[in-house]
């Protein structure tokens, strides 16, 4: 209950003190003291009920109606209403390390999404070409059906994992956006954390990036040695799909070792870190684009033998986008 008061001094805070804000801000508080109650006789955590509290009772001018105020702080001044700093309430010890336990709860079904969304494609990169060369009994229109319709099952099976996830640490929305003030015992307990699991990250790093070297070397093989094959294109295209399931094999062995590195992110980031993200803002449209035009130079083009390659190629191209977007980020930072 303590975060929940705390939050509410901080609504009334950008406002001038007046006898019917006062009454308001009371009124109020019996309504998110109610609530609370009444979510902790519904058997929810107290991380859950503050957090179900601060998203249905947190946004003052959403509740200004019915709490008779809404002309009062129309009144305020704009800089007041609308502040740029404002200023959240610590976040408790209990609160981290709910947050931290959900994390490591549900490190694997963030990994095994990635996963499948780095396998998406493989089948329908290589079953036309196997169709083609007659190494299965099917045609090779009937490939790129199977292989379209295994790509939208494995990206809707790692979307359906990632809402999963978002519905685990739903309680915990104000510490990934950032809206808490940096509280010392907190910092402290994570940094030990981070520390304690940081030599198995460490390790996980040394064999994924020890893959995603050695990954290119079937399909630099099979271009060297079966050049002049009568199916070199059917070799071409499993050289590629092996370089997708040993990055996919990598990303899983190293993203559920990084939850501990990741909790400590998210207790150091501010509200301004993640609005202004540049990475956030490039990846809202970035994959969803190459989606659309991928599918729209496979069917208009008739090009599903060749409009694969969009995959890997975009993959690379947003690893680069997304090192450059964090190099300006911490130049940016390290300029305030």
């Amino acid at each position: 209950m303590n975060v929940i008061f705390a939050y509410l001094e901080t609504m009334f805070g950008a406002y001038p003190s007046s006898p019917r804000l006062l009454e308001a801000k009371t009124e109020l508080r019996g309504m998110m003291e109610d609530a609370y109650t009444s979510l902790i006789a519904e058997g929810r955590s107290e991380n859950e009920a503050v957090g179900q509290v601060i998203r249905d009772f947190g946004n003052l001018e959403e509740v200004a109606p019915a709490l008779g105020i809404t002309s009062d702080i129309a009144r305020a001044p704009e800089a007041a209403r609308y502040h740029t700093a404002p200023q959240y309430p610590s976040v408790t010890l209990k609160e981290a390390q709910g947050y931290a336990d959900a994390q490591q709860q549900n490190r694997f079904r963030f990994s095994t999404a990635v996963m499948l969304f780095v396998l998406s494609p493989s089948a329908l990169i290589a079953l036309p070409v196997t169709a083609e060369s007659g190494l299965i009994p099917i045609t090779d229109t009937v490939g790129v059906f199977i292989g379209l319709l295994a790509l939208l099952v494995m990206i809707a099976g790692g979307v359906m994992l990632l809402v999963t996830r978002s519905r685990e640490t739903a309680p915990y929305k104000r510490i990934t956006e950032g809206h808490f003030v940096a509280n010392p015992e907190v910092t402290r307990w994570v940094e030990a954390l981070s520390k304690q699991h940081e030599r198995a990250r460490i390790k996980s790093l040394q064999i994924a990036i020890t893959l995603w070297i050695l990954a290119p070397i079937p399909l630099i093989a099979f271009a060297f040695f079966l050049d002049d094959s009568p199916r070199d294109d059917f070799w071409t295209v499993i050289g590629v799909v092996i370089v997708l399931v040993v990055v996919a094999i990598g990303l899983w062995i190293l993203l559920p070792q990084t939850w501990a590195h990741a909790v400590a992110e998210d207790l150091s980031r501010t509200a301004s870190d993640n609005e202004h993200s540049i990475i956030n803002v490039i990846a809202a449209f970035y994959w969803p684009l190459l989606t659309a035009i991928f599918l729209a130079w496979s069917f208009i083009g008739d090009a599903w033998d060749i409009s694969w390659i969009i995959w890997p190629i975009g993959a690379v191209l947003f690893g680069a986008i997304a090192g450059g977007g964090n190099a300006l980020e911490r130049y940016r930072r390290s300029r305030q």
